[in-house]
């Protein structure tokens, strides 16, 4: 009992030791930030008085740049006021409460600076205090000198504060490694004293223990073989849903490079074919100079005898083109190619617009133009299923990640078109409502039974037959919409429709969005196909 004590109170020791050290650490990190920072404004002050200096000698306007010094001298003061004494100060715009320098290598570094800041203290804060249309030249003067003379120093100052710092937290980390060691050796020699104690109470227990050994083996035996079997278990459930999701994106993605394929290949059909017409026409129009030229070669030789049966040919072959209007109707047929490439064009943009493969993350953009990227993708299936309505407001904006909430459209678009038995109508909705927004996307299809419809959003749910859908598509809607913190609902009546409803905050919360977007997965935001 005694030793069990002793272990605790030296672990209990540890643990605070490592929480008031991790307290100062922070404290250090803040004061390195704001360091950091006061360098950041100096550099910045003295950027735009050198240019308030120019300025006003050269008869430009000096407002902003005398309004930048004001606010970053300020800065800086309450900084180093903050470092010196401890209090509040702005760090990236965010007020923080920070304690004065404690380290004593650190405290002579930042008396050092104030020294040489409190020298021209009075006169930058005089200095930014006054109007820029009403400026001190003199003084301004003074303090263009006293950067040129002690800008660096205070620079310089700031670099060996932080790198003082880094000395002090390096030292308590090694002071921290010390006594960590020493206490695993002491918890070590514990541990071996409770050992052989524990060893002496259980050779009086042996006969117990031997009389025990082979049913505590069997258990074991049998837990090691259940383990193995529930391992081997998870394994293939884990191998199950990859080749789920991968078979989903496979069909998905054969879909979608088929639907544009189709899409492609119209507008490129008639361009071939009439960049064969204009092959054809240039051929007719390359007789032509070549009649010209056999003729200005007579002309030129002299050869009059056949000059006038060679001008008679030209102006056949020159007859025959206006009759046939070539040259307009070769105009005419460059004109339609040029339009077949801007089908194409476009269609390569939407689809670039949709994938949005660079953009991983938050960013401001218009929902209508995410809804017609996607249905440009869904072109292929919906045009022969639904007549798309949209009813748009105009220029709504959300922050989302735009590759992400094209995959929920895309989703819900094709679901609701496969949803159509014959031929009817897909309605699109879009709103704003305070803060948020909602996207409507309404079907004329067979609609979901009422049982189903609270089931449609769990993972592998789907009525569709085997080898059809794996059920994974509405879920993965889900998620997402989860993580842009929104909503999603349905509402349908069968054999009337159903109508699925989003809602998305206009401005995300502010979020450590790297780690979010490392710790959620997107590779299962890649599956397109609804299940």
């Amino acid at each position: 009992m005694l030793y069990a004590v002793l272990f605790l109170l030296l672990v209990f020791s540890v643990f605070i030791l490592n929480f008031v050290l991790a307290k100062r650490s922070k404290e250090d990190a803040k004061q390195v930030a704001l360091a950091t920072q006061s360098a950041r404004e100096w550099q910045r002050a003295e950027k735009n008085l050198r240019d308030t200096h120019i300025k006003l000698f050269t008869g430009f306007a000096v407002d902003s740049s005398f309004k930048e010094f004001a606010l970053a001298i300020q800065e800086f003061d309450n900084i180093q006021m903050a470092l010196r004494k401890g209090g509040t100060a702005k760090l990236f715009g965010e007020s923080i409460a920070v304690q004065p320098v404690a380290e004593e290598k650190a405290l002579q570094v930042i008396e050092a600076t104030s020294k040489v800041w409190e020298a021209h203290r009075e006169d930058f804060l005089k200095l930014s205090q006054q109007q820029a249309s009403t400026i001190d030249t003199l003084l301004l003067e003074q303090c263009v000198e006293a950067v040129v003379h002690k800008g660096e120093a205070i620079l310089d100052a700031n670099q060996k504060f932080i790198i003082a710092l880094g000395e002090a937290s390096n030292e308590r980390i090694s002071r921290l490694q010390t006594l960590q060691v020493s206490a695993i050796l002491l918890g070590l020699v514990i541990f071996f004293a409770m050992a052989v104690r524990l060893t002496i109470s259980l050779r009086r227990q042996d006969r117990i223990i031997v009389e025990n050994t082979e049913e505590i083996i069997r258990q074991r035996n049998e837990i090691a073989l259940e383990k193995e079997r529930i391992e081997k278990l998870l394994d293939d459930l884990k191998n199950a849903q990859a080749q789920l999701i991968q078979s989903e994106k496979m069909a998905s993605l054969g879909q979608m490079v088929a639907g544009i394929a189709h899409e492609v290949n119209t507008p490129l059909g008639f361009v071939t074919n009439n960049l064969s017409i204009v092959e054809r026409n240039l051929g007719i129009l390359e007789r032509v100079l070549k009649e010209y030229q056999k003729m200005e070669m007579m002309l030129r030789e002299g050869e009059l005898n056949d000059l006038e049966a060679q001008l008679e040919t030209v102006r056949e072959v020159v007859l025959g083109i206006k009759e046939k209007a070539l040259i307009e109707r070769t105009h005419k047929t460059l004109s339609e190619s040029n339009i077949g490439l801007q089908r194409i064009q476009e269609l390569v943009t939407n689809l670039r617009n949709f994938s949005r493969l660079d953009e991983t993350a938050l960013k401001t953009v218009t929902l209508s133009e995410n809804i017609d990227s996607a249905l440009v993708i869904a072109t292929n299936v919906v045009k022969h299923k639904a007549e798309v309505v949209k009813n748009y407001e105009p220029n709504l904006t959300v922050e989302c990640y735009p590759a992400q909430l094209n995959q929920v459209f895309l989703n819900l678009i094709t679901n609701a078109a496969q949803a159509i038995e014959k031929f009817g109508k897909i309605t699109i909705t879009t709103c704003s409502q305070g803060d948020k927004v909602l996207i409507k996307i309404a079907d004329t299809g067979i609609g979901i039974p009422e049982q189903n419809l609270k089931k449609i959003f769990e993972p592998f749910f789907t009525t569709k037959p085997v080898g059809q859908g794996t059920g994974l598509g509405l879920s993965i809607v889900y998620k997402i919409i989860e993580r842009h913190n929104g909503t999603i609902e349905v509402s349908s009546k069968v054999g009337e429709g159903s109508e699925f409803i989003i809602t998305l905050p206009i401005k995300q919360a502010k979020q450590k969005q790297g780690a979010t977007a490392k710790e959620e997965s997107i590779e299962e935001t890649n599956a397109i196909k609804i299940s």
